[in-house]
């Protein structure tokens, strides 16, 4: 079972009160988690990943709940969402 142990955490939030066309009369709220972890996988080749996403569930989790406390906790507000990554120079594209 690899550790991803985590490194930091970070919730940025922001109030989008106007970026083009009509002016909202209700700010657009858009959040973000992020979380920087070691890499178990760095510097070396590993044919299944498949295993490490189990043992990434409770990260994406414990993110997923930091959003939602972020923009308020009802969950019924939030109409879009995504997800991304980046990898350190030792890691794989895959490793993202």
């Amino acid at each position: 079972m690899p550790e991803f142990s985590i490194r930091k955490i970070a919730v940025l939030t922001e109030e989008i009160f106007h970026e083009g066309g009509p002016v909202a009369q209700v700010p657009r709220r858009r959040a973000a988690a992020m979380a920087l972890v070691k890499n178990p996988f760095a510097g070396r080749y590993v044919e299944d990943l498949q295993s490490a996403m189990d043992d990434l569930k409770p990260l994406g989790l414990l993110l997923a709940d930091r959003l939602i406390a972020a923009l308020g906790g009802d969950v019924k507000q939030i109409d879009g969402y995504g997800k991304g990554a980046i990898v350190g120079t030792a890691g794989e594209l895959e490793h993202g």
